[in-house]
Order: structure tokens, then sequence, then C-alpha cells
């Protein structure tokens, strides 16, 4: 599957988004999601406004580098990326149950698409918590953070060894950053600027989950 641009948008509190089908598995093409970051514009006035981000995967070739989600707080820095490797993997399932339902003919394939549409699978993985149904998928921290902000400068501490990992992968690094969390962004920023990895951010509320779509949304540019 080529690569894919990753775009997100906040969700409207007023309007609602219808989501089609997707038998390719909005996970898979988040996996392979790149040529993420930077917040276009600046933070004035968007912690003010609504609700959660929403990360979209549409069908837009933009790059070739992949990318890991981190979210910054003033406690620290969780790791989100094994919750949504983890996703990515029960959405596979779910996309096995679409294209089974494509095969049948009806009634038997208005059967299969509405035991489809109750599809949902939840787990905990480590501080994370993760959902992903038939309609999208959602990770939320709900336990204490993978390294705590006194730890985030160390020498060769988690974050100095994690830098170096994506480093060598050729990954970017985007970060869901909390209203609290700008001194645990810089650390991570000047991190990742010794070691040459790209990084991107979002502005962020404490508690809002992150969900995954598979529509249209905000581009950002690798900064």
């Amino acid at each position: 599957m080529a690569p894919r641009s990753l775009l997100l948008r906040r969700r409207r509190r007023s309007s609602s988004t219808e989501l089609g089908d997707n038998s390719d598995g909005l996970m898979d093409i988040m996996s392979n999601v790149v040529g993420v970051m930077a917040l276009i514009g600046s933070l004035t006035g968007i912690f003010a406004t609504s609700s959660a981000l929403n990360i979209q995967a549409p069908m837009q070739q933009k790059s070739s580098r992949n990318f890991v989600l981190l979210q910054a707080s003033k406690e620290g820095v969780w790791d989100l990326q094994p919750a949504v490797e983890r996703m990515v993997k029960l959405d596979r399932q779910r996309a096995s149950e679409v294209n089974r339902c494509e095969q049948l003919l009806a009634p038997e394939k208005q059967a299969c698409d509405q035991q489809l549409d109750g599809w949902k699978r939840q787990e905990q993985v480590g501080p994370i918590g993760m959902t992903v149904s038939h309609a999208n998928g959602l990770i939320t921290r709900n336990g204490p953070p993978t390294v705590i902000a006194a730890d985030l400068k160390k020498k060769e501490g988690w974050l100095d060894q994690t830098m170096q990992r994506l480093a060598k992968e050729k990954k970017a690094v985007f970060v869901v950053l909390e209203n609290d969390g700008f001194e645990a962004y810089r650390a991570i920023k000047n991190k990742a600027l010794e070691h040459k990895v790209p990084i991107g951010w979002e502005p962020w509320y404490k508690d809002d989950p992150i969900y995954f779509w598979g529509n249209s949304g905000r581009n950002l540019t690798v900064q």
C-alpha cells in the first residue's frame, strides 16, 4: 500500500460526519500514514475552542516518512504508539469481516452488515485505553506517564534513546500537546533537533480522546 498523508481536524460539536464502508482497514492506512507535522497557525484561541482531535487517513499520497505519537503534559510524556499499533491489528480483523460480508448475497449480506455495525473491541495497552469499532477508533491516556517530567532530560534516558531509535529508523515524531505541557514539549523538541528527527504537534485538552477516522481533515506539514 502506498504511503498516505496524515490530516487532522477538530471535531465540530454541531456537525455530524457520515462514514462510508472501508474494507481496506482504516488502521492499515494509518499504519502507513506519513508526512505529518507542525500546527498551521498559532495557539491563540485554539485552547478555547472545542473538543477532540480527529486523525484522518485520506487517500492522498504525500511522502514516505512514518511517525510515532506521543502525548505531553506537565506530568510527563505518554507513548501512544503501542496502543495505535494494537488498534491497527484489531482493525485488520474488522476489515476481514467487511470483506466477508461483501462476498455474501442478500439477505445474508444485510444480516452480516448489521452484525458488523455492532463490532467493537476495547483494551488497555499500558497507560492508554483503546477502543476500535466499525465506525472509528480512539485512544485515551488513563494511567501514569510512560516517562515522568523529571526524567525527560536525563542523558541516555528514555527520551534520548527514543529519538536515537527514530533517527535510525528515519521516522518522525508527533506530539499531542496539552496546554500545561510546554516544558515536556521543549524537552522532546530539543532531543528531536539533536538527533535530526522531524517533529510536529497539536494543542490538546487533558482527558480528551484521540479519534481515528477515515475521511478528510486539515493537512499538516513537516516542521
